[in-house]
């Protein structure tokens, strides 16, 4: 069993060596090499935090009032809802270039360039009351540069970190654009007139809150690009020592016959999925049991501050135990408890209590959700070593926001034109739940790097005692 791990990895390191562009190193400057963890890591955190924080806002500037909007600029609900899926749509185009940009030419470069995007794009979306178009442009230059933000979690985390912190360092740049989301959602109400029933005042008022978003937009964006590192002096980690990721195109044939990937990929894209689908339709779901808007804005922003919570909470039990996948599927059967359920009570409690029925059962289920991603997203680096983390991320992010997509356009049909549109999108998801849970089950949890680190740091012991014993003998001899 040993001998088979080290034979494992063995192959990693020779694949490693393979793919990296340093030259193999000597006995002197394997001593030079330093494993360390600076205080700059955490300003790296920062900054990428408020990044993807910004980006959230954007996904969903149109989304979080998307009735009052639809109204106001004589918009029916699919266009309305082409705002948040130009984030979705965009996303596969963009994700294989920018996942290049980031491994292989420069993790700096890539987000700066995002970080510049979005400031062009809040600084348009100003315009939207002289014209609808600068909206539209505005937000295609908000989403573009969005794949090199969203597949950087576990890049920032496994550059800068170590493998006592990367799973919950993962989860917080994760759940940053969850934040964002819930801000995004949260602050209509504070600035925009939601009460009027006239429509210039209306508009006057989300011109004024697009006009926040970007002032907001470029004292984040301008911090981020100030603040930036590429990389640490110094290593963090063993995994990271002398690490070059594998080139594009043979990091794309491993994740095709990695099995395991291909399970976590199913799973995750059906978690993901269910949660875009939620996130962009909730307000006019809710609306079709009598929900206000304002009800619905601050069930969307609770849950997804619960699923922070419950995502860092299980960040850091697996940074310990390294169990992902019984925590993975812990947490998605009582997702999926709790979702029949609450569709149970939705349909059966008294009219007067379904605010606050669903206020408590929507929070739990997304709270619950949340975790599964931003673990899963680990997980994946993890198994996929030493394939870069931006593509193997960038491949799961693509197909969730495939997913996405597919669901909201499917969800906006049933409401078109069927009548049992509540019951057929709640079936809908049901099976995207049931499908991500019955996939984990099959997963091996087969931690690659961690094993690698592991090993190399035995052999590194053992390297130490071995020179302990040679000093001591040259001190006797003398």
């Amino acid at each position: 069993m040993e001998e088979g791990l080290i034979a494992n990895v063995s192959k990693i390191n020779a694949s490693s060596s393979r793919f990296s562009d340093s030259k193999e190193l000597d006995g002197n400057e394997k001593k030079s090499l330093k494993i360390e963890l600076t205080f700059y890591r955490f300003i790296i955190v920062i900054i990428y935090f408020f990044l993807n924080f910004i980006n959230g806002v954007h996904w969903v500037t149109f989304a979080s009032c998307s009735a009052k909007f639809g109204k106001f600029y004589h918009l029916d609900n699919y266009l309305v809802d082409t705002f948040s899926l130009l984030f979705m749509f965009l996303y596969p185009f963009g994700c294989v270039p920018e996942a290049y940009l980031i491994d292989n030419i420069s993790m700096r470069i890539g987000l700066t360039i995002s970080a510049l995007f979005l400031i062009i794009g809040a600084f348009l979306k100003i315009f939207i009351n002289t014209s609808i178009i600068f909206a539209y442009i505005g937000q295609f230059f908000t989403a573009i540069f969005q794949p090199a933000i969203l597949n950087s979690p576990g890049k920032i985390a496994s550059t800068w970190f170590d493998d006592k912190s990367r799973t919950l360092v993962t989860s917080i740049c994760c759940v940053s654009n969850t934040i964002g989301v819930m801000f995004g959602y949260i602050i209509h109400d504070f600035i925009i007139e939601e009460n009027t029933v006239n429509p210039k005042i209306w508009r006057e008022s989300f011109e004024f809150y697009l006009l926040i978003e970007f002032i907001i937009t470029i004292i984040l964006c301008s911090i981020f690009i100030c603040f930036m590192r590429n990389k640490p002096k110094n290593p963090p980690s063993i995994s990271q020592n002398n690490y070059a990721p594998m080139p594009l195109k043979e990091g794309l044939k491993t994740l095709k016959s990695n099995i395991n990937f291909i399970k976590i990929l199913i799973s995750l894209t059906c978690i993901v999925g269910f949660i875009n689908i939620f996130g962009t339709i909730f307000n006019s779901y809710m609306a079709l049991y009598k929900i206000k808007d304002s009800t619905a804005t601050y069930t969307a922003a609770t849950a997804n501050l619960l699923g922070i919570i419950a995502a860092l909470v299980v960040g850091k039990i697996i940074d310990k135990s390294k169990k992902y996948k019984i925590a993975m599927i812990v947490c998605n059967i009582i997702s999926l408890i709790i979702f029949i359920i609450t569709l149970i009570l939705m349909e059966t409690v008294n009219k007067k209590y379904l605010g606050i029925t669903s206020f408590i059962c929507y929070t739990l289920v997304i709270g619950s959700s949340v975790p599964i991603y931003t673990s899963g997203m680990d997980f994946v680096c993890e198994i996929t070593y030493p394939v870069g983390e931006s593509i193997s991320e960038g491949v799961i992010m693509t197909c969730n926001q495939i997913m996405g997509i597919i669901g909201i356009l499917i969800c906006d049909s049933f409401r078109t034109h069927l009548k049992q549109y509540k019951f057929l999108t709640n079936l809908f998801c049901i099976i995207l739940f049931i499908i991500s849970c019955v996939t984990l089950f099959f997963v091996n949890p087969e931690l690659v790097r961690n094993k690698k680190e592991k090993i190399e740091k035995e052999e590194n012991v053992e390297e130490k005692e071995i020179k302990d014993e040679e000093e001591k003998e040259g001190l006797i001899d003398k």
